[in-house]
């Protein structure tokens, strides 16, 4: 494969695209500019909310950026623009989960769209930790409790996330959420629980959002650093592993390139993207 004949580059955000103070730092965006220039065509895949990632995109230009949010379960051409993929979870699966969750005694949120309705548990989390952007045009909605769930209920529900005060408490959960059918499961930090719809993720994401550009594997480079990021760093014909990854993503990945606090987006794009 020729690392010069990319055409889409997809990113993950936290740990990744964003620097440890929640920022596109400006080598990166430097970079991120001259890769759309030359052609190329951007994603940002992240298991935020799809306005958060929208105002990151606008906030630094690259508002024909696709938007393969909560995890690739909701997936837009772009800030403003349509979605093509919404995969939510079964009606009756999510009741099952409910039923556990509210009885574990842990923190948890449903996401649906650009909504989320937050259940409070064991850990008390502002509400800046669900989202970034508390006001304007991309703001999400945020609901507490039941009534909020059953607003989202209405539209389906693409993800849930759940946070545990403990390993101990997290795996006695884990092990109830596993015996539930149609799920997938995985950490996006420690501590921390994505629920997903079965099969789908950021790898699915990708290659939806590939065919939907009439694009091919081999033409796509992606970049991460935690586990939920593996199934689009596997399934590109480039996936890159940022220096601060865990070892899963870098055992999976095709090259390793420097942290997020070095701009290793950009040393990635520089390196294998652009002629």
């Amino acid at each position: 494969m020729d690392t010069k004949d990319i055409r889409l580059i997809a990113m993950d955000m936290d740990g990744t695209l964003l620097n440890n103070h929640q920022q596109i730092s400006p080598g990166n965006l430097q970079a991120l500019h001259q890769a759309r220039d030359a052609g190329i065509h951007l994603a940002i895949c992240s298991g935020r909310l799809p306005g958060d990632i929208a105002a990151f995109a606008v906030e630094s230009g690259l508002t024909d950026c696709a938007l393969l949010s909560l995890n690739g379960a909701y997936c837009l051409g772009g800030p403003g623009k349509a979605a093509f993929a919404n995969h939510v979870l079964d009606r009756d699966v999510l009741e099952r989960l409910h039923e556990i969750l509210a009885a574990s005694g842990m923190t948890y949120g449903y996401f649906a769209q650009n909504t989320i309705a937050v259940f409070e548990g064991c850990v008390t989390l502002a509400d800046a930790y669900w989202f970034s952007h508390m006001e304007g045009p991309y703001a999400p909605k945020l609901f507490h409790g039941e009534s909020g769930l059953q607003a989202l209920c209405k539209t389906g529900v693409n993800k849930l996330t759940c946070i545990a005060d403990s390993q101990r408490h997290m795996d006695d959960v884990l092990k109830r959420i596993q015996a539930l059918p149609q799920l997938d499961l995985f950490m996006s930090w420690p501590l921390n629980l994505e629920i997903m719809p079965h099969g789908v993720g950021k790898g699915r994401a990708v290659a939806e959002l590939t065919a939907h550009l009439d694009l091919t594997a081999d033409q796509v480079m992606t970049l991460g650093d935690y586990d939920n990021d593996l199934s689009m760093i596997s399934y590109a014909g480039l996936g890159v592993a940022m220096g601060n990854a865990c070892q899963s993503v870098k055992d999976a990945a095709r090259y390793v390139t420097l942290t997020n606090e070095e701009d290793g987006v950009a040393c990635a794009i520089r390196r294998y993207a652009l002629k």
